[in-house]
């Protein structure tokens, strides 16, 4: 699969991100405090970026001495926030360069990489001592924009520090421990299994069961869980701290929700919608997939394959992410492609439809029962694929 959330995992090889609006200071009552003491740091200023879903929000930080800066978050930041970084300057375009601020840990027993920083209530705490500074040359830039997609290149520098815990149960100390909780992966490229890293996520759950660091890992890669009950074996170690929020209950609703929520799209033609499912005495199979998206087209042979062999007793359908500027491409690959089963466009709100059907990456693909019950299926797996032709052949009409 091709991960659709790149960011947090792109820091980590040196892709820059540019800043869209900038924020001094704000006060009000329901502000929360981040402390960054950063000792040798060789800049003056320091900034906290939140690019979740790529709004591009960033906030100067106060200086309060030397090596201690002071940053004021509004709660409505902070209400969503996912990913967070801190930097030394943001986007210069006069150098075409960004100066971002990692940390490194050996708290888990190896050199980890910290990226992202994260809230975890009213006032939060970072400490660290300055290590080195690490150059990336040039290097691609992703910039969202209106809507738009342009493409640059830049320079990174990353200002490295020491990681000093002070608080183990702090946000920066999780993720410490693992920065890649609940994505099946490990930044050094460790071979290390599925049931390992279950075990793990388990395990760490289990030590911090008030991290909103860890609930929202788990809420934004629930299909990268094989079975429902690996993520229940995960999610009820946590304490009702965070049961009331928008990860727990999109948690809760991969959980228990079975039935397939059905909505309108457009077809691409004019002032035409559809609903997702249309007939609900077939197998509906629902694939998500964008014209940027290489394993996606690598797919579609396979994918004829079933439509060819299936087709009496299944309905397939295409939904494209790609945003409104997309839609032409993907239309351009239907056409090169013959692809013969229809098109929705999620274009008018791709956040809300991902949402609603928990994809996280793609291509990602729903079978849809007759009785709108529902499962992922990926289709190049052969266990899958086996599953999928028995469970539609074995539909009588």
């Amino acid at each position: 699969m091709i991960f659709y959330r790149v960011f947090t995992f792109l820091l980590f090889v040196g892709i820059l991100y540019l800043p869209i609006c900038t924020y001094g200071q704000v006060a009000g009552p329901k502000n929360y405090k981040l402390t960054v003491s950063l000792e040798n740091a060789h800049f003056d200023s320091l900034y906290l970026h939140d690019y979740t879903e790529n709004r591009h929000v960033v906030i100067a930080g106060k200086k309060m001495n030397k090596f201690t800066w002071e940053i004021t978050i509004p709660d409505t930041v902070v209400a969503n926030s996912e990913e967070m970084q801190l930097l030394a300057s943001p986007y210069d375009s006069k150098n075409n360069s960004l100066q971002a601020i990692r940390f490194i840990s050996n708290r888990s027993g190896k050199r980890t990489i910290i990226a992202n920083v994260g809230i975890d209530g009213k006032d939060n705490y970072i400490s660290g001592s300055y290590i080195d500074t690490a150059q990336f040359g040039r290097e691609k830039v992703i910039e969202r924009s209106a809507g738009r997609d342009s493409v640059v290149v830049g320079h990174l520098i990353c200002q490295d520090f020491n990681l000093i815990i002070k608080d183990n149960n702090s946000d920066i100390a999780v993720r410490a421990l693992d920065p890649f909780f609940s994505w099946f992966m490990s930044p050094a490229g460790q071979n290390i299994s599925y049931d390992d890293h279950l075990k793990s996520y388990i395990h760490i759950s289990k030590a911090y069961p008030n991290s909103r660091f860890l609930m929202e890992n788990l809420a934004t890669n629930l299909t990268l869980y094989k079975t429902k009950d690996d993520v229940r074996k995960v999610y009820d170690n946590f304490s009702n701290k965070y049961k009331n929020t928008i990860w727990a209950k999109n948690i809760e609703r991969f959980l228990y929700s079975r039935k397939f929520e059905n909505t309108s799209l457009p077809t691409g033609r004019p002032e035409k919608y559809e609903n997702v499912v249309q007939d609900k005495s077939k197998f509906n199979l629902i694939v998500f997939t964008a014209s940027w998206c290489v394993p996606c087209i690598k797919e579609i042979p396979l994918l004829k394959n079933i439509y060819n062999d299936l087709g009496k007793n299944l309905v397939l359908t295409y939904i494209s992410i790609d945003n409104a500027q997309g839609v032409g491409s993907f239309q351009k690959l239907i056409q090169q492609q013959n692809i013969p089963w229809r098109t929705l466009y999620a274009y008018q709100n791709v956040k809300e439809i991902r949402q609603r059907y928990f994809v996280e990456a793609i291509p990602y693909a729903i079978l849809v029962y007759p009785n709108q019950d529902t499962e992922v299926i990926e289709v190049r797996k052969e266990e899958d694929s086996k599953r999928l032709y028995s469970l539609v052949k074995a539909l009588k009409n």
